[in-house]
């Protein structure tokens, strides 16, 4: 820091300038400075394995800290040693220097969060003849975790001490003299060379592992690698899905962009993509993205114009936005062609051709995985382990069946043998697109949704386009969102409507209908976890099972194969009884009772509860 320090010639100045003010029109006082203090700190590192790590031959993404030595089963670890002394703003060595700051590395984490300094230096140095710190010999051992990319330490002062009866060293005092003011002195490591990026990195939390991503609020960045081929598998309403093929679990990612993303495709080789690393309900994604695919132009979340093609006449034509027609490119276009990306050298030695590019630019996405119902159930963990939620109950959702779930975060999955829901009710009284907790709303949905009923609350699907599912074997229940992007598919078709007299809500039946397979990406969502980047940790294994939803999300009309048999024979019958339009007949018993929505059950119905009227109808005509 610095004070004035007036010198015999700027006072003979300053006397001067005084005697001189009549005849002058104005003097300027010459000041000299000095400063005091730290200034800044020199930072020494020895890796435990002697390597800094290179582009070429980069270390690996470490995932844990060591413990008494030792790197955790199927983890890796990254220890270095780390040394320091203060200087002041000309280079001096500071040995009356004794503070505790603070270390961090960007990226990444480390495992102790400070450093002291003791006469000026941190760890054991050679010495100059003045004293001045040379080698670093012995430092102080530190472990980096979730380091990538290019990394160093770094070390900084920035905390306010108590003020001593001498003041502050640095001069700078607070006004009401009770503490120093931080110096802000800082000094930075040499440099370290991680892997990059992978989505793996983003999603494997070795310590909770469905819990948050363990590179939450940094920024995400994903680049093609090789052996880590990237590939969109969905676009949806609000964003799009990828997956690292080189990787088998924690290798899908949904890329937020607020609107269904123009230029993206399903197939897509993805080069790049970036954005904040958050998680929304318990879900990681990368908000406020930029991505670059295989001949493409860039693109952020705000871009709408597609993206000029070449003609088959060549580099210079294009194909007319509106008509389709081959034309001249303008000079704009031509200037954006070339800046189209391309990523095929990180793959291959050579220029590859128009045509090679073009094939290149494709990936067959993979074969979706099949998640069983009992894996899907999250059946409470056993209460004579002591297992308790984060509220102390025993009910919380098993963290194996959890943890098997979060590994297929956003994959693209298979389940097998699903049935719809047969019940619709529209619970927004107020027609304001959300429910309203503590009221007759509320109590709607609640019953809606209770357990055996097969129901969906008709204004979500209308305001979401999210459905009920449930397994036929295991009886989990499955949301399915974004149907409305699969080509003539309505859960609604076939079914009937009313409008209830006693509430004035919307109802719908439907027959009872069943999927031989439902596809799509797959999502755990946390409805008590709506923070994008939350304080508080948020994972599914601490929530009740009612509280976790799994949700699907299907790309395609393919996605949702009907067993086309059971239900030809399902809506028929169910047609038969809403054609019984007799008072007290099948139509009106499947209006009051959802379970009884065919003849047959209604002829059942009146057998064990006879009428108590003997014109009442007891089957269908």
């Amino acid at each position: 820091m610095r004070e004035k320090k007036h010198t015999l010639k700027s006072s003979l100045a300053l006397a001067m300038c005084m005697v001189a003010v009549p005849l002058m029109l104005g003097c300027v006082e010459k000041e000299e400075h000095h400063y005091l203090g730290v200034h800044s700190f020199i930072v020494k590192t020895m890796p435990q394995d002697g390597q800094f790590g290179t582009a070429d031959a980069p270390l690996k993404f470490p995932t844990a800290f060591s413990t008494s030595g030792q790197c955790p089963e199927n983890e890796t670890c990254y220890d270095v040693a780390i040394g320091a002394y203060a200087v002041d703003i000309e280079g001096n060595f500071l040995p009356d220097y004794n503070e505790t700051v603070h270390i961090n590395a960007e990226p990444g984490k480390l495992s102790a969060d400070t450093v002291t300094f003791t006469n000026g230096v941190v760890g054991q140095w050679t010495r100059d003849a003045n004293g001045k710190p040379q080698t670093l010999l012995q430092g102080v051992n530190i472990g980096m975790r979730y380091t990538h990319g290019t990394t160093r330490i770094w070390v900084e002062d920035t905390d306010r001490r108590p003020a001593t009866v001498m003041g502050c060293l640095n001069g700078r005092i607070t006004e009401d003299k009770r503490y120093c003011e931080p110096t802000l002195a800082s000094g930075v490591s040499e440099e370290f060379t991680f892997e990059s990026q992978t989505i793996k990195m983003l999603q494997y939390n070795p310590e909770q592992l469905d819990g948050d991503s363990p590179l939450l609020k940094e920024y995400g960045q994903l680049k093609a690698l090789k052996g880590h081929d990237l590939v969109v598998t969905n676009i949806v309403s609000t964003g799009f899905y990828i997956t690292d093929l080189g990787d088998p679990d924690y290798n899908s990612i949904f890329i937020f962009t607020y609107s269904q993303p123009a230029r993206v495709e399903i197939g897509d080789r993805v080069c790049e993509v970036s954005g904040g690393v958050a998680e929304y309900t318990g879900m990681t994604q990368l908000q406020f993205p930029s991505w670059g695919i295989q001949n493409k132009e860039r693109s952020t979340a705000e871009d709408t114009d597609p993206a000029p093609e070449d003609g088959e006449q060549g580099a210079g034509s294009c194909v007319d936005k509106k008509t389709g027609e081959v034309r001249p490119c303008t000079d704009e276009e031509i200037e954006a062609m070339n800046a189209l990306v391309d990523c095929s050298n990180v793959y291959y030695d050579r220029q590859l051709t128009k045509e090679e590019k073009k094939a290149f630019a494709y990936i067959e996405p993979p074969e979706p995985r099949v998640i069983s119902p009992e894996l899907l159930a999250l059946k409470a963990a056993d209460s004579k382990a002591g297992a308790t939620g984060y509220d102390g109950s025993k009910l919380r959702t098993n963290p194996v069946q959890t943890n098997a779930l979060e590994r297929l975060e956003g994959s693209v999955v298979t389940i097998q043998d699903v049935r719809l829901s047969t019940e619709f009710v529209n619970c927004d009284d107020n027609g304001n697109s959300k429910i309203e907790s503590g009221t007759a709303e509320a109590e709607c949905r609640t019953k809606c949704q209770s357990s055996g009923k097969r129901c969906t609350e008709l204004s979500n699907l209308e305001n979401y386009d999210q459905w009920l599912a449930w397994t036929l074997d295991g009886n989990a229940e499955i949301s399915v969102a974004s149907s409305t992007l699969i080509a003539d598919f309505n859960i609604l078709e076939g079914c009937y409507s009313w409008i209830d007299i006693s509430t004035g809500r919307k109802m719908m039946r439907c027959p009872e209908r069943h999927l031989k397979r439902l596809t799509g990406n797959f999502k755990q969502i946390l409805p008590g976890c709506s923070g994008a980047n939350s304080a508080s940790a948020c994972y599914a294994s601490k929530f009740a099972p009612a509280m976790v939803m799994s949700v699907i999300e299907p790309r395609i009309k393919s996605d949702l194969v009907p067993d086309e048999a059971f239900n030809k024979k399902s809506e028929e019958a169910f047609n038969r009884c809403i054609s019984d339009t007799r008072n007290y007949g099948c139509l009106e018993t499947c209006m009051n009772y959802a379970s009884f929505c065919t003849c047959e059950d209604f002829a059942k119905y009146r057998q064990d509860y006879p009428p108590t009227d003997p014109s009442m109808p007891v089957a269908c005509p």
